[in-house]
């Protein structure tokens, strides 16, 4: 069980310091796990199998299987995921290791595993065949290899093939390998092609719309797959945040994402999507609890402690947030979360400048450091980190807007910063909680108090109970004697405190270790 094998790395960690201080604290720590109950109760123990499906090569570059080097190993790893005897990398980790001949001792130290799955792809008229091995790491050593063929029309067949060969080479005594069949296992073959094609479309922002159609396709052809109804919801969430004004954007996401968990209410794929939509309109209590929950049943999954990590800060719990930071790292070192936002929230700017920035599509979220800079007063610093991520940026009207709002700041102009705001009244970041807030802080930090207390309030009234910083920050320190932010911060705090209780009653901190 993943909680267990969290118990298990903390005494293996390679620093003293970071392991348990006697064999007295880590009984404790075993004691504190769900299922584990000291003398009355025998236990097995075990390390989980930490695994990555690498992009395959396609041998001879096709424009109609080209999609399948991304896609169909991201499928595999889904697949895989299911089981409970292992811990599968993201794409995202996945990526980063790509290539013809992978470092096995470095993707072993950076991505922390001990088995990686590498394939090729090769296409001979409507035909398709895959050569897969499962390789030990770090030292190399093959610990099988088959080929899979099957036709261009049935992809699925494939990946769940490769899958099952995956985890019969494993032979993982606990998990009794993959469920016999998957609750989305696709019955059209064209609405499964689909949304393969889709998936690799929707790694970038530039390819959401494109994508947002192929599932839309997909779901027409098998209107029950319920990962298709995930990815659109989450297209239709992101396409009308940050690229393209649609009104009703985010009903037809939630619409998606009910849909998806109607039909498998436990795709955590849809939890987590959903959580960050319910955060932005203002349900972020809701989605902690259905998260921890999910976590509770599903604990070797590092994306649900992501999600954990962003609806945590919302409710004002950013030690939780941290803690959830940890445990999504423990399980895969490389996953993204938004840890990043919640240091600039406790205001720890060392610790935020020492976070590895992403080296993907960053969006949004990579004005973070220019914030905490320029928030400490290292307005310099903060200019030519701007200047940086402007050439970095994606090629999305919205995010040239925000930079130029940024700049508008730091230079004291806020005219220019409201100017900058009404380039976006269109976009649905303009009523999460988290964006109008910043825009508070950022008017209350150049002395405009009384426009930046408006911003504020309504970003409380999302349920944005971020009380520490509002208790904190030195920008709010000419509106503390003030009794609409004296009001503001009890609401705050209130907000806060039922957050957190909720969080304890799902079991929030038996599951994050604390």
């Amino acid at each position: 069980m993943a909680a267990v094998d969290r118990v298990i790395r903390h005494a293996l960690a390679k620093r003293p310091t970071e392991r348990p201080a006697s064999a007295d604290a880590m009984a404790e720590e075993l004691r504190a796990v769900r299922g584990v109950d000291g003398d009355d109760t025998s236990a097995l123990a075990r390390t989980l199998t930490r695994l990555v499906v690498l992009p395959f090569r396609i041998l001879r570059s096709d424009p109609e299987t080209d999609f399948l080097a991304f896609s169909l190993p991201d499928a595999i790893a889904t697949s895989l995921s299911a089981s409970g005897s292992m811990i599968v990398r993201s794409s995202a980790t996945a990526a980063r290791f790509a290539g013809e001949t992978p470092d096995l001792a470095a993707l072993a130290a950076e991505a922390d595993v001990d088995r990686v799955v590498m394939g090729t792809v090769l296409r001979s008229g409507e035909q398709l065949r895959a050569t897969v091995q499962l390789v030990e790491a770090p030292g190399g050593t093959l610990l099988t290899s088959h080929t899979v063929q099957s036709s261009l029309g049935d992809l699925f067949r494939l990946q769940d093939d490769i899958a099952r060969r995956v985890v019969e080479a494993l032979s993982l005594p606990l998990s009794g390998g993959l469920a016999s069949s998957t609750p989305d296992a696709p019955p059209n073959a064209r609405a499964y092609e689909l949304y393969l094609r889709a998936n690799e479309l929707a790694r970038t922002y530039s390819g959401l719309a494109q994508a947002r159609d192929l599932y839309q396709r997909c779901l027409e052809l098998d209107p029950r797959f319920a990962p298709a109804w995930a990815h659109v919801g989450r297209c239709h969430r992101v396409i009308g945040k940050y690229i393209e004004g649609t009104p009703d954007s985010e009903t037809r996401a939630e619409e998606a994402f009910r849909r998806a968990l109607e039909l498998n209410p436990r795709l955590s794929l849809a939890h987590k999507f959903f959580a960050n939509l319910e955060a932005d309109i203002g349900q972020a209590p809701r989605a902690l609890v259905r998260l921890i929950g999910e976590a509770n049943r599903h604990g070797n999954d590092p994306e649900l402690f992501a999600g954990i990590v962003h609806a945590c800060r919302y409710c004002g719990l950013y030690e939780h947030s941290v803690a959830a930071h940890a445990e999504a790292r423990r399980l895969d070192p490389n996953v993204f979360t938004s840890l990043e936002q919640t240091l600039l929230m406790t205001s720890d700017i060392d610790r935020l400048m020492a976070v590895e920035p992403r080296a993907v599509d960053a969006g949004a979220d990579d004005g973070i450091r220019v914030i905490g800079l320029g928030l400490a007063g290292r307005r310099d610093e903060a200019r030519l980190a701007l200047l940086a991520m402007r050439e970095g940026r994606p090629q999305i009207r919205a995010f040239q807007t925000w930079t130029d709002y940024l700049m508008a700041w730091l230079e004291r102009r806020p005219e220019d910063m409201e100017l900058g705001l009404s380039a976006l009244s269109a976009l649905k970041i303009q009523e999460d909680p988290e964006a109008i807030f910043q825009q508070g802080w950022l008017l209350c930090d150049i002395g405009q108090h009384q426009r930046g207390l408006g911003h504020l309030q309504q970003a409380v009234a999302k349920a944005y109970f971020v009380a520490p910083t509002l208790s904190g920050s030195r920008a709010f320190d000419a509106l503390r004697t003030d009794p609409a932010f004296q009001k503001l911060l009890a609401q705050a705090e209130e907000g806060r405190q039922q957050a957190l209780a909720a969080f304890r009653e799902a079991d929030g901190e038996r599951l994050l270790g604390r």
